[in-house]
């Protein structure tokens, strides 16, 4: 008997073995989705964090970065919600 002969005997083995696939198949995979969106809303909740301590800075110094208080107010007064919909838009989501 050849390799291949072989082969395809233990296949048929093989098949009658296994049992039926269910109508309804859920492979055990990470929820890709809920991963990205746990990652926005950290990544929109960092940023958050960043202008407050941006804010700490004196007027002086927020001009040397070229920004401005009443811009980084706005942004820390932003919903996370509306951060979150601004960096899917901006990944392009």
């Amino acid at each position: 008997m050849r390799h291949s002969e072989r082969q395809q005997q233990c296949d048929r083995v093989d098949d009658r073995a296994r049992p039926a696939m269910p109508d309804f198949y859920m492979p055990a995979m990470w929820p890709v989705e809920l991963q990205q969106a746990a990652i926005d809303w950290f990544v929109a909740w960092r940023k958050r964090r960043l202008y407050q301590r941006l804010l700490r800075l004196s007027d002086r110094q927020l001009r040397m970065h070229d920004l401005s208080r009443a811009r980084l107010i706005e942004k820390l007064q932003m919903p996370l919600r509306q951060m979150v919909e601004e960096q899917r838009c901006a990944r392009g989501r």
